[in-house]
């Protein structure tokens, strides 16, 4: 079986953790950063780095696109253009045009998109969509998503008419499991708590919440944090109920490995990351295998919800979404 060739856009924490998944399942990967530390992150895996997206590009099968989200449209369009397949960090944008653009452009040119949510990959996450697919938990829905994370991607900026923040960012992750779950949404309200809006809870920066109105009749309750402290680095948590039974999944919870003095370190899962999964299966897709468990219109609906968060919690309105076709 040949190898896949991977040009790895970024150099940061998330490019980091794509890097070893992509290692791990025997890809060959160059590197390439605006920032000047495409170097030392190839040299600490054995990639390869290099000096321009042209370089990244050329011969690749697939870029994987791990920088600031302004920088997604312009990459994503650049390697579609030049026919190579597209592995983008949630959000696609944080624009819903130019999301479309990029899913339309994939699509034309029958390129393979796969929109990063590492979230569908954790086994408690995919275990709840098995539950509810079967009609487990019965009818009449309702659940909340929680995801708090440190803060340290002064990029991604506070709420504003445009760019939603939290809203747009971090909140896509609950969304993308709503959605995943329960189906089309048709109706979000949201609010924003932050520093241009009513303070945000102790120990928080900032704080959003939406409430989604599934066409399935089933409501969702997102709540995203993010927090001042890296203690803990990221928790993820739900609660749902239907007239069968209720789940209930935390991250905190004893559930996972938990190791007591800082010599022996700390094991935040039990098995595979949800990254290596990710990683995996578009790997295997991009060999001829299936196709993976997401795809460009998932990655669209998320931006669509997560916009119309924006704009309900800018606006202090409902927003009415169309139902849109799934792929």
């Amino acid at each position: 079986m040949r190898q896949l060739e991977i040009g790895l856009i970024g150099a940061g924490l998330i490019a980091r953790l794509h890097l070893a998944a992509w290692i791990s399942v025997g890809a060959s990967v160059r590197v390439y950063s605006k920032d000047g530390r495409a170097a030392e992150l190839a040299r600490e895996f054995g990639a390869k780095a290099v000096d321009s997206l042209g370089e990244a590009l050329d011969g690749a099968d697939a870029v994987d696109i791990c920088t600031p989200t302004g920088s997604h449209h312009e990459i994503a369009m650049t390697a579609i253009a030049a026919g190579v397949g597209v592995v983008c960090e949630k959000p696609l944008s944080a624009d819903t045009a130019e999301a479309e653009e990029i899913v339309t452009a994939a699509e034309r040119a029958s390129v393979r998109l796969y929109p990063a949510h590492d979230i569908r990959f954790a086994p408690a996450f995919a275990r709840l969509h098995e539950l509810v697919a079967a009609g487990r938990l019965g009818a009449g829905a309702v659940a909340r998503f929680d995801v708090a994370a440190y803060h340290p991607r002064p990029w991604a900026g506070h709420a504003s008419a445009r760019s939603g923040g939290i809203l747009t960012d971090q909140m896509l992750h609950g969304v993308d499991i709503a959605y995943w779950i329960f189906g089309e949404v048709v109706r979000v309200f949201a609010h924003y708590q932050g520093e241009i809006a009513a303070p945000a809870p102790e120990g928080a920066v900032a704080v959003g919440t939406a409430v989604l109105t599934h066409a399935s009749g089933a409501l969702s309750q997102i709540v995203s944090r993010w927090t001042a402290t890296p203690e803990p680095p990221i928790r993820v948590a739900y609660h749902v109920s239907g007239t069968g039974g209720t789940v209930v999944y935390d991250s905190e919870q004893p559930q996972e490995i938990r190791v007591i003095g800082g010599s022996a370190g700390a094991f935040g899962f039990v098995g595979e990351t949800p990254f290596a999964s990710e990683i995996r299966e578009f790997a295997q897709a991009f060999m001829g295998g299936p196709e993976p468990r997401l795809g460009p219109r998932d990655a669209l609906a998320a931006v669509r919800i997560t916009q119309a968060a924006a704009e309900s919690a800018w606006t202090g309105r409902a927003v009415e979404l169309p139902v849109k076709e799934a792929a």
